[in-house]
């Protein structure tokens, strides 16, 4: 799970605004997105799952195989998944650079790195 700080302007109108979904989880409130990255015949086959622990004023993501409901493991251990000529992989990490950047831009987060 990737880990980002939220923006410090960032309150909760921002994020329902945005299309996060308010979800309460042990007592907590906790905000969850997720965005589509890479589809095959219209079905979302990867997404990226944002979770916002405001307690902790961070925003974590994982990038997931929706039909296993598993992590996409080329994204994580690209050692093994040849990111060179992975076309999958490629449209995955540049729709989730979009996606963070659009968030950076909205002031949902502070800053992040490319991945």
């Amino acid at each position: 799970m990737e880990q980002l700080k939220l923006h410090k302007e960032l309150d909760n109108k921002k994020l329902i605004k945005y299309g996060f979904k308010k979800r309460k989880y042990k007592g907590n409130i906790n905000y969850i997105l997720s965005i589509p990255l890479y589809e095959y015949k219209d079905i979302s086959v990867i997404e990226a799952h944002f979770i916002v622990f405001q307690p902790e004023q961070h925003i974590r993501y994982d990038v997931i195989n929706s039909s296993s409901d598993t992590l996409y493991v080329p994204f994580y251990d690209r050692k093994f998944s040849n990111p060179n000529k992975n076309i999958v992989l490629k449209e995955v990490r540049e729709k989730l650079n979009k996606e963070l950047q659009f968030m950076k831009k909205s002031k949902i987060i502070s800053k992040f790195l490319e991945v």
